[in-house]
């Protein structure tokens, strides 16, 4: 329901403060991960990485969230808040390494490999993944804490790491593991082009590149640093009058440029020279928020028997830091 007679269609979104004051008076958290547009990430009540919000989430146990992201973001919220009505802008804000995982094959998968190495593996699921996968995954990670969760795991444990091949390579070659890796990758990340990249690199003489873990591995071997979003921020912040090319979702560089404009940004292009802009990510839009927060839908539910699984593979990612 709208606050006046004037069908919701016909008013004019508000400015991102406007929005959040709104949502505020309605009890109604905003979370917008880094990868949504600017003006999302000004009306939301918290910006940040996977990592970011499900402690946010975990932590204000809010009647109800609106999650400015993509759809399994949302689950993870409502997995982490059950009581609280969880909606999103638009319910077809996907992500492709979810979708490159499906929970009956990484059932069987798992089986094959119990039986081919005499034990079972533990699963460690990357973020990107469904409510169903996280259910079945031992332990969540995201990229900020792979490496802190995979070094919590014995050597002598063997481990399927999904559903990112690139995220699970850099995990390999940084520990020094054997993890069995699922074979999907990130659309986005996988566009970046190491001949453009290097071309950016040669124009910006003494440029800094940092590139996600979820890049392939000619893109990272490339780069300065390889980090999470939050590692990202960490070393923009602690830098001056510096040149960063940024081999990760364009939209990271709104939140680099807000908090620290004492640098310069330069976003590594894909094949097509073209910013690389997660098409999900892109459909959550300022007049879609406006009318998900009257709404308070669509909403995103997870399955009952779910919800403890996958809540115990969340809480042992969040106990390890």
């Amino acid at each position: 329901m709208t606050d006046s007679a004037t069908p919701l269609e016909l008013l004019e979104t508000p400015e991102p403060a406007a929005i959040r004051d709104w949502a505020t008076e309605h009890g109604i958290l905003i979370l917008a991960h880094s990868y949504q547009d600017g003006f999302l990430q000004e009306a939301a009540h918290f910006v940040g990485d996977s990592l970011e919000l499900a402690r946010v989430a975990a932590a204000e146990n809010p009647k109800a969230i609106c999650f400015c992201g993509v759809h399994f973001m949302a689950e993870t919220a409502k997995i982490l808040c059950p009581d609280a009505e969880v909606f999103v802008p638009d319910m077809d804000a996907g992500c492709s390494l979810a979708d490159g995982c499906d929970a009956a094959d990484l059932a069987r998968y798992q089986e094959h490999l119990t039986q081919k190495l005499g034990k079972r593996p533990v699963t460690v699921s990357y973020v990107n993944c469904t409510a169903a996968v996280k259910a079945q995954a031992d332990i969540i990670c995201t990229s900020g804490n792979a490496r802190a969760v995979v070094d919590s795991i014995p050597e002598s444990d063997p481990i399927l790491f999904v559903p990112d091949k690139h995220l699970g390579g850099w995990l390999n070659e940084t520990t020094g593991r054997n993890m069995t890796l699922w074979d999907g990758a990130c659309e986005v990340h996988e566009l970046f082009s190491i001949e453009t990249m290097l071309e950016q690199k040669a124009a910006h003489p003494g440029c800094i590149i940092l590139a996600h873990p979820e890049c392939p591995a000619a893109i990272r071997n490339a780069s300065d640093f390889v980090l999470g979003t939050a590692g990202m921020l960490k070393k923009v912040k602690a830098a001056k009058g510096e040149t960063f090319l940024i081999a990760t979702e364009a939209n990271m560089i709104y939140r680099f440029e807000k908090e620290a404009p004492q640098n310069s940004y330069v976003p590594a292009p894909g094949a097509s020279c073209a910013c690389n802009l997660c098409p999900y990510m892109q459909l959550n839009t300022p007049e879609k928020l406006w009318k998900a927060l009257h709404e308070r839908g669509p909403q995103v539910t997870v399955p009952q028997e779910l919800m403890a699984p996958a809540r115990q593979s969340l809480e042992r990612m969040l106990a390890v830091i």
